[in-house]
């Protein structure tokens, strides 16, 4: 039986639309935040060519926090009028939003779920929906962000990413979504821009994200809904060569502590853990190192008894 052939994709970016993205971040460093991409798109065959050639910003009464985040769709819904008024080709290709705040390298389960719901809606005008996600800082890089390209279609539960190379950034007029937001090109702060007031840096994240992915890459970055937090979690090597599966969870009052415990842990290892419940790091790699090392010093122990 002959398998379904999966469409192949050219993404072209305009370098202006890019960099409206990268602004958004440095300003909301601690925060998701995101916007709707505009452009054209051809579809030839099972090929299909996107251009992006403008940003929405995400609105003033957008909502945002380490872990989630809310457009303003009635004000963009606005923009994108009057932007159509001089582009009537415009398409309203996707949204962007950004992880680079909490460590997460791909778009979550709820984004997943919200993206396969607009783009089967019956009002959704195309058969496809384009999600940017930016992932992380490049500290120093051109560019200034790593983000990842992923395409939902309609009637289609499977989910395609886009590598790089089929993704090209371009010197190009934009169609300048963010003119009708702030007065001028390179301005970053206007009454749509400012720092969210609640806003808590915490700069350990892209440093956790960067340990694990070097040193502990099953450990990964995930939400708590209940909680309404991002924890660590994913199995840690002892010295006896079993692995125990940590995990190390944000304090919601306080995103710049952690605490750290096991899942299913083994009962040897319960005064160890009594002794962490009252215990708050740093950072997660922190807080899992020290648990790591508590844990091989009870093991080499019982070795040597």
């Amino acid at each position: 039986m002959f398998k379904s052939k999966r469409p192949s994709f050219k993404i072209t970016i305009a370098k202006g639309a890019l960099e409206s993205i990268f602004d958004e971040c440095d300003i909301y460093d601690s925060h998701e935040t995101g916007g709707r991409l505009i452009g054209s798109f051809q579809k030839t065959g099972d090929h299909l060519d996107v251009k992006v050639l403008g940003v929405i910003g995400p609105g003033p009464e957008a909502q945002r926090s380490a872990v989630s985040f809310f457009q303003d769709g009635a004000y963009q819904e606005g923009v994108f009028r009057k932007i159509e008024e001089k582009h009537p080709e415009v398409e309203h290709l996707g949204n962007w939003h950004t992880h680079h705040c909490n460590g997460l390298a791909t778009l979550s389960h709820g984004d997943h779920t919200t993206y396969h719901r607009i783009v089967n809606h019956e009002k959704h005008n195309l058969d496809f929906f384009y999600a940017l996600l930016v992932v992380k800082k490049n500290h120093g890089g051109d560019p200034r962000y790593h983000v990842k390209h992923f395409f939902f279609h309609r009637s289609d539960s499977h989910v395609d990413e886009i590598l790089q190379n089929h993704v090209q950034i371009v010197d190009e007029p934009v169609w300048w979504a963010n003119s009708f937001e702030r007065p001028g090109a390179g301005q970053r702060h206007n009454a749509h821009h400012q720092p969210a007031p609640a806003a808590i840096p915490n700069a350990q994240r892209v440093k956790d994200q960067e340990f694990f992915s070097d040193f502990y890459p099953s450990v990964g970055a995930h939400l708590s809904k209940s909680a309404g937090a991002l924890y660590w979690k994913g199995p840690v090597r002892l010295i006896d060569g079993s692995h125990v599966d940590i995990v190390a969870i944000e304090h919601p009052d306080d995103a710049t502590k952690y605490s750290v415990t096991l899942s299913n842990p083994d009962q040897k290892y319960a005064d160890v853990l009594a002794s962490y419940k009252v215990r708050k790091f740093d950072s997660a790699r922190h807080a899992v190192v020290q648990l790591r090392d508590n844990l091989n010093s009870l093991l080499f122990e019982g070795r040597k008894a």
